[in-house]
């Protein structure tokens, strides 16, 4: 398990990483009660002397959960290192999205995007992304479809998040009626594993521009590709499982990375990750708080039941390709019989 759990910590840098569960609770108490010095102290045992940030980090997301959001700052404001300072904030800024407290969330992100700058670590720079994402989504929602396609597009080519900003992207395009770029932008997610967010919705997409431009053929002929492509990751999902209950997750994993030395920098460029289907999904179970806790018997059957769950999702995808194919067949059909001849006798 010694590798899966190197490879987790690395891979999660960019998401929360969360203290015990009964220190998160004692904690809780003394922050209800307003002694915050005391829930320090109650975390003090949980890191060492040179983790001091990871305990700030520890102590603001402990207050996050449970709606202390001043003292979430206060803890946060004491962290040195931005890959924690980030991801505190941007947790903070998503407790806010919750609570639909739109202004607080943007300054959150603000705050998230300003410790990710160009010389900054990369797990920083990550979160930096994925302020943006949420930025973008907000503008978005908001009616603002040119200024969220300007967070979309400074989003870094080497994250993770790219298929999914690029999914967007061609969103926000087709909100300002420009459907052709819209295409042209959600053609660029297909190269990406479908593991990522944004890559079997960028397909879908394509086909609702399609129509949306009289362009019922394209559409159809594009409902036809997406279909063979499910089909396919659908085998592959049944391979990756087949692989994963005769090997293990952790000989898998130890496989794809080619025992490589230095795997940091090997999970903290995106395109690796996005060049190999299973560390993708691999990725994706970590990032939707798939658990490496337990025995390797209890990992495998925890990545197994995940796999289950995706393995639905796609079938929806399928779904609801074929509820698009079924309607192109019958608007090309009517398209048809309105270029065929008139006759006395009615159509013939």
């Amino acid at each position: 398990m010694k590798v899966v759990r190197q490879l987790t910590l690395v891979i999660l840098s960019a998401i929360p990483l969360m203290a015990s569960a009964e220190s998160l609770d004692a904690a809780k108490e003394a922050l209800d009660a307003g002694t915050p010095a005391e829930a320090e102290s109650i975390l003090a045992d949980v890191s060492r002397e040179e983790e001091r940030d990871e305990l700030f980090y520890l102590l603001a997301e402990t207050a996050r959960q449970h709606g202390h959001y001043s003292e979430t700052g206060n803890q946060l404001n004491r962290i040195d290192d931005p890959v924690w300072a980030s991801m505190g904030y941007f947790n903070l800024a998503m407790s806010h999205l919750m609570e639909e407290s739109f202004s607080r969330a943007r300054i959150a992100l603000r705050v998230t995007r300003s410790l990710a700058g160009p010389a900054s670590d990369p797990a920083a720079s990550e979160m930096g992304n994925r302020a943006r994402l949420v930025e973008g989504i907000l503008a978005l929602r908001g009616g603002k479809p040119a200024t969220a396609a300007a967070s979309f597009a400074s989003i870094s080519t080497d994250s993770v998040t790219v298929p999914q900003a690029l999914y967007l992207l061609g969103v926000a395009r087709a909100r300002t009626g420009e459907l052709h770029r819209a295409v042209q932008t959600w053609k660029r997610v297909e190269s990406f594993p479908v593991a990522l967010p944004g890559v079997a919705e960028a397909r879908i997409a394509r086909v609702w521009a399609h129509r949306e431009q009289q362009q019922y053929r394209q559409a159809l002929s594009t409902t036809k590709l997406n279909r063979r492509y499910l089909d396919k990751v659908m085998a592959d999902i049944n391979e990756l499982r087949d692989r994963v209950r005769r090997d293990g997750l952790e000989t898998m994993v130890r496989d794809e990375v080619n025992q490589n030395e230095d795997l940091v920098d090997f999970l903290r460029a995106g395109r690796n990750i996005a060049r190999s289907t299973s560390m993708a999904w691999f990725f994706r179970f970590l990032e939707t708080g798939g658990s490496i806790e337990g025995s390797e018997r209890q990992l495998n059957e925890a990545f197994l039941a995940f796999l289950g769950e995706q393995e639905s999702l796609i079938q929806r995808f399928k779904d609801r390709t074929l509820q698009q194919q079924a309607t192109l067949f019958e608007r090309i059909a009517l398209e048809q019989a309105d270029e065929r001849p008139m006759q006395r006798g009615g159509w013939e």
